[in-house]
């Protein structure tokens, strides 16, 4: 099964994630839009998986979780891969406690490589994929549309990171949690 773990984001983020992209449709580009539904920010996209291994990346994702202190994020920015010119993957950045999901990503790989996971070719760029570029038409409204955008700086708190199942249907992919599990309290201040 195809799988992946990741930070779930809180409704309100996702209601401003499509504001932006009803903004971005506007200028007539083809793009294929991620469902609102289904913006999360990724950890680490792990591929086909045999059923046998999940009980092995559960105890993986409860331990590394158990570690790793809770955190807050905030939406900033926007922005696309690999560059103007030809953007492929159109996001929305993140700011706040970055370093700690930086942190989190890398024991998660550290893990993963331990368990026999391929380790990940690309550098962990903290980011809410929102759209895929499909051609080049409207690339320059699109663009300047984007950078132009401002975000409201929505914050959330991450309490935990869920290890999900990718099901791609038509109408785009279905995910469903297989364990969700809590990061650390930190102390009140």
């Amino acid at each position: 099964m195809r799988t992946f773990i990741a930070i779930e984001i809180p409704a309100p983020v996702k209601t401003a994630l499509a504001q932006l992209q009803a903004e971005l449709r506007q200028t007539g580009a083809d793009v294929g839009w991620t469902n609102p539904e289904n913006i999360h920010l990724t950890l680490r996209f792990l591929g086909e998986v045999e059923e046998a291994r999940l009980t092995e990346l559960k105890r993986l994702c409860g331990e590394i979780a158990a570690e790793c202190p809770s955190f807050t994020l905030r939406l900033k920015d926007t922005g696309y891969f690999p560059n103007a010119k030809q953007p492929r993957v159109l996001w929305a950045g993140l700011a706040g406690e970055v370093s700690l999901a930086q942190e989190l990503q890398q024991r998660l790989e550290a893990g993963l490589t331990a368990l026999g996971f391929a380790p990940e070719d690309k550098r962990f760029k903290p980011h809410l994929t929102i759209g895929r570029v499909k051609s080049g038409k409207n690339l320059r409204q699109l663009v300047a549309k984007l950078e132009m955008y401002s975000l409201p700086e929505l914050s959330f708190a991450v309490g935990e990171i869920v290890l999900l199942k990718s099901d791609l249907h038509p109408a785009g992919a279905r995910y469903t949690p297989l364990v969700k599990a809590a990061l650390r309290n930190r102390p009140a201040d």
